[in-house]
């Protein structure tokens, strides 16, 4: 079947980490035979042309001058807590241009369906352009589009109004299922789990995990022999960095030679050195910045434990499931997250991961010790998660359920 993607976020160039999981979806269905078209929002880093990639890329553009374009790619909101103003002004520009985009693509291209990622803003825009057509809508909630229709009555009208008129609806979370499916009708929310590339996120040989360790600690000033807690993510409040700092001050005193890897930037990098610096561990906490995704499964597959501590933001913003808690699994590294949305339904606490109570600290520093103290649990740990992720989540998986839904919309 022909599907077409509606997104506001996607990796604008090869390597980006901006919503991978919308490119390897894209990706998974394609290599199954789909024709597989993805239509973005015009940004001036965004790479059309891929030679490596299977789906075909388009994008529109909503504003007249090219340094003015807040729609999409992470940008509309600060620091995750609410919309920014100027995503406000260019919103009906966008949602226009959107809706006219979407009316082009289904006369120029023979679509079957259309799959629109983010109730909000693209559901109300996508169910707009489809008036009039047989073209079924699938709508996929990943989390923001959610926690926006639970915060504004304007917001959760249109989500009410999308919901109604869409042929299906799924959701990356059980959590993230039962909330959308609050919104609307409640005619059921079909929860998909992201997938996972196992063949790009996995373990290293002994002698490759020696050299490469030393590759990273020398490029970043680490200590080679020390105990690696890796944190990787946005530097917002929905991913509980501020815990996981306040945690190492906790761990080092019983495990002296933890340091803390941030791989990341946003907002609250200032913020979280300062308190690092605070707390006695600004030496040992290493801000990394933002690295290509290309190169991640080498700091995952050298780090001795992968932190996930997300957290309902301020605002009640949460992660549906994390990018980083799955590709953590599929490492083989022993993964400490906290106790909250998607990774409740994928890890069992104990066997596949750690989980801690969200925002605790103490407990997540408790859990982190357990581990660096106990070589061969956490092996343990980590060679299940790996199972886990090869056996349960690959993307080819992911794939096949969405056919399963596509087919019973387009059967219905």
């Amino acid at each position: 079947m022909n599907i077409l993607h509606l997104a506001t976020t996607y990796p604008l160039f090869p390597g980006d980490s901006n919503a991978v999981f919308v490119e390897n979806l894209a990706e998974a269905l394609a290599a199954r035979g789909h024709g597989v078209h993805v239509l973005l929002p015009w940004h001036p880093e965004l790479q059309l042309d891929r030679e490596d990639r299977r789906a075909q890329l388009y994008s529109f553009r909503y504003a007249p001058f090219k340094r003015w374009h807040p729609w999409g790619y992470a940008q509309a909101l600060t620091a995750d807590k609410a919309l920014r103003w100027d995503a406000y002004v260019a919103a009906p520009l966008a949602a226009m241009a959107s809706a006219w985009a979407v009316r082009r693509m289904l006369r120029t291209t023979p679509i079957d369906i259309v799959n629109t990622h983010w109730i909000l803003p693209n559901g109300p825009i996508a169910t707009l352009a489809l008036a009039g057509k047989t073209c079924p809508n699938v709508i996929s909630c990943h989390g923001s589009g959610v926690f926006l229709a639970e915060r504004h009555g304007w917001a959760r009208a249109a989500a009410r109004w999308t919901l109604n008129r869409s042929a299906k609806v799924t959701a990356c979370s059980q959590d993230l299922a039962r909330r959308a499916d609050s919104l609307g009708p409640g005619h059921g929310v079909e929860w998909i789990p992201y997938g996972v590339d196992t063949d790009t996120f996995g373990p290293l040989a002994t002698h490759d995990l020696q050299v490469t360790r030393r590759k990273i600690s020398d490029q970043h000033g680490l200590d080679p022999g020390g105990q690696w807690i890796l944190a990787v993510g946005r530097l917002v409040h929905k991913k509980g960095f501020d815990r996981l700092v306040a945690a190492l001050a906790m761990v080092r005193q019983t495990a002296p030679s933890a340091e803390l890897l941030i791989v990341g930037d946003g907002p609250l990098e200032g913020p979280l050195r300062q308190q690092a610096r605070d707390a006695g561990v600004g030496e040992e906490t290493h801000f990394l910045g933002a690295l290509s995704h290309e190169l991640l499964p080498d700091y995952y597959a050298t780090a001795d434990l992968v932190a996930v501590p997300s957290v309902h933001g301020p605002a009640g913003n949460v992660d549906g499931l994390p990018n980083t808690f799955l590709e953590g699994l599929a490492s083989g590294t022993a993964v400490v997250a906290s106790r909250v949305a998607g990774m409740l339904d994928v890890a069992g606490d104990g066997s596949t991961a750690l989980l801690v109570p969200e925002g605790d600290a103490e407990a997540l520093a408790t859990a982190l010790v357990e581990l660096l103290l106990d070589d061969e649990r956490r092996q343990r740990l980590g060679d299940a998660a790996r199972q886990l992720a090869m056996s349960r989540l690959s993307w080819d998986q992911a794939a096949a359920h969405f056919e399963s839904v596509y087919a019973e919309a387009l059967e219905e």
